[in-house]
């Protein structure tokens, strides 16, 4: 069951780090925000590590204040608030924010998961239990690229 819970977050995580690199060719995207040239297209794929970047720092803090699950709640939270303001962009700025926000709560999750994770588990099975959960991000990058390079027109 601990396994379940931490695999599905890290599968979430990885779907939407690697989802970004499929939808920024597809004629919905380059149309809505306006065809955005290589160096602005960068600056909205990297609000995410931005975000994760400055969370990250702080997430011991954070977790020292609240617990390790109260910290996770709080990134859970965050989450939701940073896929909404995705889903409802209306502007290259609006996205940004979105992802800059989505990426605070990726920056407190992936320091803070596989830590909370070794603390549930058994000692015998430590390693296994958290080395499932860094599978899962891998398995979720790879599986938005396989699923979406189709939509990619070079």
């Amino acid at each position: 069951m601990l396994t379940t819970f931490g695999t599905i977050g890290g599968m979430l995580f990885g779907f939407d780090i690697s989802s970004m690199s499929a939808w920024i060719a597809s004629d919905q995207y380059l149309e809505y925000f306006g065809y955005p040239q290589s160096a602005m297209q960068g600056g909205i794929t990297a609000c995410m590590p931005a975000g994760s970047l400055l969370s990250a720092l702080c997430a011991g803090m954070i977790t020292d204040k609240l617990g390790r699950r109260g910290a996770l709640k709080i990134a859970s939270i965050i989450w939701i608030i940073g896929a909404v303001l995705q889903c409802s962009s209306q502007n290259v700025a609006h996205l940004c924010v979105g992802r800059l926000v989505a990426g605070v709560s990726i920056g407190i999750t992936s320091s803070q998961v596989p830590v909370y994770l070794a603390e549930l588990a058994l000692p015998r099975i430590r390693g296994r239990i958290v080395g499932l959960q860094q599978w899962s991000i891998e398995w979720g990058e790879h599986t938005s690229w396989t699923r979406t390079v189709p939509m990619v027109r070079i």
